[in-house]
């Protein structure tokens, strides 16, 4: 039911001598440098004003932008953004702060009539544009999406709100959702939605886990698409209808919030993980969400970026943090609390968006009701995975190279699967394997944060008598 979010407010009112002003302002400033150009036209959004200058014939657009702190003097304004030109339009657009902002909330966007009609069960609402129409996408058109912001710049409304409306749109047997929380206070509230594909994950070791599997189950997945002749998750779920004994595969969306703290801790291991899903898990139905208020180049890698065609910026400390994200300036200009610039699927163009707001009770009110209507049927229980991932492993078959590893980490005094590869020009994969056997023996302790080596926790002797060596 709508009811359950909040409803918006009823009136917005322009400020027309206001905005009036700040035209006479626009024109004053070109005209003070000898710029031939003037404002022709303005649209008011819930968030900034875009002024629309059309330059004389043979005016260069940089004299223009180049007037950015000028026209942000002049207009008085926190800041500003100019769109140079306007796609599709032969005009410079400024975009100005409103006086007054307009809460945009998630109940206007879900029950406008263009989201309606719009049917998937991966529709997402995500706010407002300058015009005031509705915006919203689709998981499967945008295949994975990257959303990044600083504290306080509404990343985590944003991602509550992609998760509202999936549970809006979507039976639990349509979407299950994956979500992965190292911070452990985001989703506490989603604990035990019927949509959840496996418990809400909050230990980064169980999250490193559940990525690996996520890469077996879209292997699974191939298999069985393969086997009816289908070519995508979508066909082979038609398919299956007129054959015996074969299951639905719902759609699976993973939220990652906050990427960093992985990083920190499992960064081969994780990047591997989103690499392998990111480049093949379209078509097996599998869209990963990954979302970081530290854009690094060391969080957001080259191999993730690239992989991951969707992004979503909200406000940011530096441009160069802008570039990490969409490979362009412009999120540093913007004014936090849901203001985010949208790049969809590759696209250049960056779409300027108020985001829709949702609170904690709003997100407590749907919570609630999805859990009352059935419990949650977990396919996936991470612990599980790792102790039979862990029982696989036999310490005297495992590897030829294993004892003269633990010696060489001993006599180290510290351990790093880079050192053994570098000791044994061995891969990484080898190299990280026996590091998990060390810390499985409790030959050395558990990964710090950081990129710090481990700690060796056993002598040479202690060694050899527990082992026998």
């Amino acid at each position: 039911s709508y009811d359950l979010l909040n409803k918006p407010d009823e009136y917005f009112e322009e400020d027309h001598e206001y905005i009036k002003s700040q035209m006479e302002i626009i024109d004053a400033t070109l005209a003070s440098f000898n710029i031939p150009a003037k404002t022709v036209y303005y649209t008011v959004g819930p968030t900034v004003t875009r002024f629309e200058i059309e330059p004389e014939q043979g005016t260069k657009v940089s004299r223009i932008t180049s007037l950015q702190d000028d026209f942000k003097l002049r207009l008085a304004a926190s800041d500003i953004r100019i769109e140079a030109p306007i796609s599709g339009k032969s005009t410079v657009g400024i975009e100005v702060p409103n006086k007054k902002r307009r809460l945009v909330t998630l109940r206007e966007i879900i029950e406008s009539s263009a989201y309606r009609a719009y049917k998937s069960p991966l529709k997402v609402a995500l706010g407002l544009d300058i015009a005031g129409e509705p915006v919203f996408s689709d998981i499967s058109s945008m295949t994975h999406a990257l959303i990044a912001g600083s504290t306080g710049s509404g990343k985590s409304v944003c991602i509550n709100c992609i998760i509202l409306s999936i549970l809006y749109n979507a039976l639990p047997d349509e979407v299950k959702l994956v979500l992965i929380d190292p911070k452990k206070v985001e989703f506490s509230v989603y604990r035990d939605i019927p949509h959840l594909l496996a418990p809400v994950v909050n230990d980064p070791k169980v999250a490193c886990a559940t990525l690996k599997w996520l890469t077996e189950e879209m292997d699974r997945r191939y298999a069985l698409i393969e086997s009816v002749g289908a070519r995508d998750i979508r066909s082979y779920n038609a398919k299956r209808l007129h054959l015996e004994d074969l299951p639905k595969l719902p759609y699976i969306v993973v939220v990652i919030d906050e990427l960093a703290e992985l990083m920190l801790l499992y960064s081969h291991e994780v990047e591997e993980s989103i690499q392998r899903i990111s480049q093949m898990a379209r078509a097996a139905g599998i869209h990963l969400i990954v979302a970081t208020q530290r854009p690094s180049a060391e969080v957001i890698t080259g191999i993730i970026k690239n992989n991951i065609p969707s992004r979503i910026s909200f406000q940011v400390a530096s441009a160069i943090d802008s570039r990490i994200i969409l490979d362009n300036v412009g999120a540093e200009k913007l004014l936090g609390r849901g203001d985010m610039l949208l790049s969809e699927n590759g696209k250049q163009q960056l779409k300027r968006v108020q985001g829709a707001f949702v609170n904690e009770e709003e997100i407590e009110r749907v919570s609630q009701y999805v859990k009352e209507q059935m419990p949650p049927e977990y396919a996936f229980i991470p612990e599980d995975y790792i102790n039979k991932k862990e029982n696989e492993i036999t310490f005297e078959e495992d590897d030829e190279l294993f004892d003269d590893a633990v010696r060489y980490v001993i006599e180290q005094g510290e351990a790093s699967a880079s050192k053994l590869q570098r000791r044994f020009k061995i891969g990484y994969n080898r190299a990280a394997r026996m590091i998990d056997m060390m810390e499985m023996y409790n030959i050395i302790g558990p990964q710090q944060s950081g990129s710090k080596p481990r700690e060796v926790l056993m002598t040479i002797d202690e060694y050899e008598r527990l082992f026998k060596r």
